[in-house]
């Protein structure tokens, strides 16, 4: 319930925070308008009132005795001539719905507002330059002036500011004046008031909705709050402690002692120690993948109860970046990870498709890092400056970054992960090179900060250094059973893949026994998108049991291969690949790709365990 709590309460905060900026900015605007021009009145005079015959006017009561159904009867005058303006229902205000009728208050003939009257009634309230260019009777809604709820004609001059005159076709009043400054300014108010239906009313429907979620937005954000400081989130700290942490190794069965900070959560701590617990959603309790068992006695939270067993809690399990280290006096680690931290100098940096590099570090001081093909290394980005657009951009890529606008920021430190693109880890004893294919995000505008990460990494000139931690082999081949590989990736996803097609055609590996099948889909925009596209052409040569199939979203005319999305060539290939028992499947890149990928393939059947994916990109 909590879980469903916040994820409503995260959306709401997106829904309500947008309106708030609309109404900063729509107030900000109406502050420092022009108000005279907002008013569209800028060519309108007014009309001077008229002097009549009045031993000519006939007695309103003979009127009355022609009209049945009258409720007010008034005189009036237009274009100075007297009328008897009759009533017959009347709204509480002038733009409520009214039922009006004139009577020529010289002869007692009924008369109507036609367009020739209409045309030198608007014509008397305008001081313009412009001519009549049309006039029209028109029912409501009237695009000018919502709220009005009468049938009125509209009478456009042709001068600078395209003015409409209003007037109600019952009773040739005035209603008002419009022009392209008023209009504008209108958007304005329709924003302002959420009058997205054009009722000209603050009074609106998404105004009550938006209250109602408005309402349940404080409601899940005062619920949260209360849980957060039931679980002790909100104490304060007067001053940084640290303490002593018993740790237990669940598959050794070792006691260690560390130091960690009391408030620190127990994720953070144990990485400073070396000890990388999994985690993909950055410690925010919703990938359920960091683990430990400590006392029952200690707190659970909403995100605990989401992800263990009722069996599980009681056991001790409970999410280690959902714990602060002072609950704490001794723990279990579930999936143990030493990490070793490097220095890594950068040997080689090269663009090899418009957005994304290729970068080969060395570790300092010659040591050797063995992985496994698909691993990961965390890398540790120092707070600096930054620029959106890339330092050494080369010529045939520039045109690529026209539309991104150059921006200087600066961003505090942070860490990110990176998948290794080379395999020759722990196959042949490692090279002591680590290669990665990092895709630099953009930032839509410039009031959003690009990806701090791949910006800071792809702007590292060859021989300056930075801090990382792994690898981590959290994806990976599993061992030859025979069964076909199919890999299926997209944008810097190709780094992992790549690293598993390279250990599995290494010739240690490929020449014992049979070697298996291995299907390669990669999905691209263009063929400038295809990276290392050579190279597996070319693998594809030397080995019959590989299979390159490129994607393009986006290709020229003269391109021959396949097109669409890489996901939906696999699915219509799925069929090809025989007994889906027999397949296991390697997946990385986009979210989006992903997710739809794995969405077909279970709907065909294939077991959750054939299905890995690497989620860090």
């Amino acid at each position: 319930m909590i879980l469903w709590l916040k994820k409503c309460h995260k959306w709401l905060s997106l829904l309500v925070g947008i309106q708030l900026l609309i109404w900063l900015g729509t107030g900000l605007y109406f502050n420092l308008m022009d108000h005279d021009k907002a008013s569209g009145n800028k060519y309108r005079q007014r009309i001077a009132s008229a002097e009549f015959d009045s031993q000519r006017l006939i007695e309103p009561k003979l009127v009355l005795e022609q009209v049945t159904d009258v409720v007010e009867l008034k005189l009036i005058t237009l274009l100075s001539q007297p009328y008897y303006l009759l009533t017959h229902e009347k709204g509480l205000y002038r733009h409520f719905r009214n039922d009006y009728s004139l009577v020529d208050a010289y002869s007692g003939k009924p008369v109507a507002i036609d367009e020739t009257m209409a045309i030198a009634l608007a014509s008397a309230s305008y001081k313009g330059p412009g001519q009549v260019s049309s006039a029209s009777k028109q029912a409501p809604p009237h695009q000018d002036i919502p709220r009005e709820k009468n049938d009125a004609w509209r009478v456009d001059f042709n001068d600078d500011l395209n003015t409409s005159v209003y007037l109600d076709a019952g009773s040739g009043r005035i209603i008002g004046h419009s022009n392209d400054d008023k209009r504008f300014v209108d958007i304005f108010f329709m924003l302002h008031f959420m009058d997205y239906g054009s009722e000209g009313s603050f009074n609106n429907i998404q105004i009550m909705v938006f209250a109602v979620f408005t309402l349940f937005f404080a409601l899940t954000g005062f619920i949260w709050s209360v849980e957060l400081g039931l679980n002790g989130q909100y104490r304060l700290t007067w001053r940084r402690r640290n303490k002593t942490l018993s740790l237990f190794d669940d598959e050794q069965g070792q006691q260690t002692a560390v130091t960690i900070a009391e408030h620190e959560n127990l994720l953070d701590a144990l990485l400073k120690q070396d000890i990388a617990l999994p985690s993909s959603c950055g410690g925010g309790g919703s990938c359920g993948r960091c683990k430990v068992q400590v006392s029952e006695s200690v707190k659970v939270t909403s995100a605990d109860f989401h992800h263990f067993s009722a069996q599980q809690l009681e056991q001790g399990y409970r999410l280690a970046c959902q714990h602060q280290g002072k609950e704490v006096e001794q723990l279990t680690l579930l999936e143990p990870v030493r990490a070793d931290r490097h220095q890594l100098e950068l040997v080689h940096s090269e663009f090899i498709s418009p957005y994304i590099k290729e970068l080969r570090f060395k570790v300092k001081g010659d040591k050797k890092v063995c992985f496994k093909a698909g691993a990961h290394m965390r890398f540790f980005i120092p707070a600096a400056k930054g620029v959106s657009i890339p330092e050494r951009l080369p010529d045939e890529f520039k045109g690529h970054w026209h539309s991104i606008d150059h921006l200087e920021y600066e961003h505090k430190a942070c860490s990110r992960n990176y998948s290794l693109a080379n395999g020759d880890g722990s196959v042949n004893g490692g090279s002591g090179e680590l290669a990665f294919t990092v895709k630099i995000q953009t930032a839509p505008n410039n009031k959003v900060l690009p990806g701090i990460g791949s910006s800071y990494i792809c702007n590292l000139k060859v021989g300056q250094s930075i801090e990382a931690i792994g690898p981590f082999e959290d994806f990976h081949a599993r061992p030859d059973n025979g069964k076909t590989m199919v890999l299926l990736g997209a944008g810097s996803g190709m780094a992992p893949l790549r690293a598993l097609i390279e250990e599995q055609l290494l010739p240690a590996t490929a020449s014992s026994g049979k070697a298996r099948d291995i299907h390669f889909y990669y999905g691209a925009r263009s063929e400038q998108d295809l990276i290392y596209r050579d190279e597996f052409h070319h693998l594809s040569g030397l080995h019959n049991n590989f299979h390159y199939q490129p994607v393009l979203s986006r290709p020229d005319e003269d391109w021959l291969g396949e097109k669409g999305y890489v996901q939906d060539v696999l699915q219509a290939a799925l069929a090809k690949l025989g007994d889906l028992g027999r397949v296991e499947f390697y997946l990385c890149g986009p979210p989006g790709m992903m997710s739809r990928t794995i969405e077909v393939l279970k709907a065909a059947g294939v077991e959750d365990d054939a299905i890995s994916f690497d989620a860090f990109s």
